[in-house]
């Protein structure tokens, strides 16, 4: 354990922040449509986009926290995401939305480089992941409390007043979180994983992604499975309160057992669960328990994918890296899966995310098997 706990929770806090737009993009995304700022056809890539730069923005953070103070990069994503958020609405919408999601990446570099350094990966994860799911599910209900619709503007000034209000845990940060493989082995901060864990990275990449395509079409294919809509959005709200617990019950796991062996085992949970919805539908009491086990299903591997990285790869690093794969695989599999089989029906879309599902198990297996010799572990 490097450092304490209040320097973790820190940057955590930040991380979840840099996150924080996701809980409000089907709000965000829907204002921008009735605005007439974009056509619903184009959500996905406007999605995909905004999501894929908070990845590369992870990435980037990640190698600047090799040669700059950890509180400087913190600074640069808090002023970014503000400014990005502020912009005027003549600025084209991609672009904006970019910028905001390369910020909210360097916010998230700092907590995905403070987990990678400490003892207890998978709990750190968790509480990360408890984070994000708390802090999205709270101001999504506070905006779907207010009355009326709210604009993309307020929206947009409310992130950068959030973001804007973490500046008071920026002394909190701890001054340095260069990659911990480069103190261990005396190595340069930019040194690449090895084989095994490129291929976890892509594993890691590909469960979140399977998981997430799955997650982003559940409302859309309840209804065509003929839920009622008036029940459709509590069982979404209880599948996300199911989250949370899963990541509650991740952080008491903790590094019990193995990380990889657990990722495992609630994967072929998840599949389990999807085809009982794919067999049998959502309806009555079963369903509600299949939606709402799912969500804390996912919650209960997302955290043990970080320990699975460690455990792929002994060098460390490629766990700084990890937030990033899974950012990149939620942004590229669910917009990817819609696009090549939107046409075939929900169900095939949610068929080909468990697909991926079970690609993911195949290059667990294979990371582990690559796996550098003992003799290339850092000291």
């Amino acid at each position: 354990m490097r450092e304490g706990l209040l320097p973790l929770a820190a940057s955590l806090i930040l991380g979840a922040v840099g996150l924080l737009v996701l809980g409000v993009q089907p709000l965000l995304y829907g204002s921008y449509v009735h605005e007439g700022r974009i056509t619903e056809a184009s959500l996905g890539l406007l999605a995909a986009i905004e999501i894929s730069a908070i990845a590369l923005g992870s990435a980037g953070g990640i190698a600047l926290l090799g040669r700059m103070p950890a509180r400087l990069v913190a600074l640069a994503g808090v002023i970014l995401t503000i400014a990005a958020n502020l912009l005027p609405a003549m600025v084209p919408l991609l672009l904006a939305r970019a910028l905001s999601g390369a910020g909210g990446g360097l916010l998230v570099a700092i907590a995905a480089a403070a987990i990678a350094r400490r003892s207890g990966l998978n709990a750190a994860a968790a509480a990360f992941l408890f984070l994000q799911a708390a802090s999205q599910y709270a101001i999504l209900q506070w905006f779907s409390a207010q009355t009326g619709a709210a604009s993309a503007a307020a929206v947009q000034q409310s992130l950068a007043v959030i973001v804007a209000i973490t500046v008071l845990v920026l002394p909190l940060v701890p001054a340095s979180l260069a990659p911990l493989h480069a103190e261990l082995a005396g190595q340069p901060a930019t040194r690449l994983p090895p084989l095994s864990g490129w291929i976890a990275l892509v594993a890691v990449g590909l469960v979140a992604g399977a998981c997430i395509g799955v997650w982003a079409y559940m409302g859309l294919w309840l209804e065509a499975r003929g839920i009622a809509a008036e029940r459709i959005t509590p069982m979404l709200t209880a599948s996300m309160v199911g989250q949370m617990i899963g990541t509650l019950s991740a952080i008491a796991i903790g590094e019990r057992g193995h990380s990889g062996t657990r990722v495992i085992a609630m994967a072929i949970l998840l599949l389990g669960i999807v085809a009982a919805l794919l067999l049998r539908g959502a309806e009555g009491a079963a369903g509600w328990a299949l939606v709402v086990g799912y969500g804390f299903v996912w919650m209960v591997v997302s955290p043990a994918l970080t320990g699975f990285l460690l455990e792929a790869d002994p060098t460390r690093r490629s766990l700084p890296f990890g937030a990033s794969a899974q950012l990149l695989g939620a942004a590229i599999l669910p917009t990817l899966v819609g696009v090549l089989f939107a046409e075939q029906g929900l169900d095939t879309v949610i068929l080909a995310s468990a697909i991926a599902l079970v690609a993911s198990l195949a290059l667990i297996l294979a990371a582990f098997a690559a796996r550098p010799r003992p003799s290339a572990y850092p000291a």
